[in-house]
């Protein structure tokens, strides 16, 4: 009997999250634990799923641009929902969605138990039943923090051909992720929004006290030129990443910089965080009131107001 997880919602850096949990689940309760594929993490040997493993990753990344993958996520909308019909009708199954309503795909035939879920009785049940759950929430910290070392080497053994060793001699900068994009257009993220000016006072204040002269920064919108001069005109060297070397390199420069940098800066995009506990002990935010703030990754998922994209 296994806990199958089909579906969590969201982009790449939420599926990591969800990943985290699963392992810690599998590491703590010793049971089988396995993800059906999603847009973004796929089995290793070509299968619909894959086994949570506690020494090594039986995943990789995929990523293909999303209009090559159109095919693939909508197959697998379908095949989630075939999964939880069958877990749904057939004895010695149980098919569940948790979370609130809209964190978990529509037209699931499960029973919904909301917030309302202990993973101690998906424990018990998983080992008389096999399970399906979809939804947003699978959630235990402190299982998480209790097991951070293992869950750091499987998640490495899984990133590694996507951090780059090779080019990387020199780790002395600080990596900056201005997200903006969708976090602009959900009333709920606004705290994690900043002006420019905002920004620019905090990478000038950190540079400064940790005697950083380079500054990495991705950006989901263009970054106007007096953004760029006013940190030149500080003595730092700027460098852009994806002007340098063009987004078809992404994912890899994205999670090599994040995974090499000295410090990083950022208003807690799920994925950043995703990779800086993978190395990092903390990280910084821009402050409207302070030169930054400061939170340590372990307390991100409790913390103001990282807790609104890390949990």
């Amino acid at each position: 009997m296994a806990l199958f997880f089909s579906s969590g919602g969201g982009r790449l850096g939420n599926q990591i999250l969800n990943l985290i949990h699963l392992i810690a689940i599998s590491l703590e309760y010793g049971i089988e634990v396995m993800k059906i594929n999603d847009p973004f993490l796929i089995a290793n040997d070509g299968s619909l799923m894959f086994k949570i493993n506690e020494t090594k990753s039986t995943w990789s990344l995929d990523d293909r641009p999303s209009n090559e993958k159109i095919l693939n996520n909508f197959f697998l909308k379908c095949l989630i929902r075939l999964i939880h019909i069958f877990f749904y009708l057939t004895p010695k199954f149980r098919s569940y969605t948790i979370g609130s309503q809209g964190n978990y795909p529509k037209l699931i035939a499960a029973k919904n138990l909301g917030k309302n879920f202990s993973l101690t009785k998906f424990q018990r049940e998983s080992k008389k039943y096999n399970i399906v759950i979809s939804g947003w929430g699978l959630r235990d910290w402190d299982m998480v923090l209790k097991h951070k070392e293992n869950i750091k080497k499987i998640l490495i053994s899984g990133f590694k051909d996507f951090i780059d060793d090779d080019n990387f001699q020199s780790n002395n900068f600080l990596f900056v992720h201005i997200r903006r994009g969708d976090f602009l257009e959900v009333d709920a993220l606004k705290y994690l929004n900043f002006e420019d000016d905002v920004w620019i006072k905090s990478i000038k204040k950190i540079c400064n006290e940790k005697k950083i002269s380079k500054v990495v920064i991705f950006s989901d919108s263009i970054l106007n030129k007096f953004f760029i001069s006013s940190l030149e005109s500080y003595s730092l060297e700027v460098f852009l990443p994806e002007i340098a070397f063009g987004n078809k390199k992404f994912l890899k420069l994205f999670c090599s910089y994040i995974y090499r940098g000295s410090f990083i800066l950022c208003n807690a995009s799920s994925l950043v965080l995703s990779i800086a506990f993978l190395q990092h002990e903390k990280l910084y935010l821009p402050s409207k009131e302070k030169d930054y703030d400061q939170i340590l990754i372990d307390q991100a998922h409790n913390t103001f107001p990282t807790s609104l994209n890390w949990n």
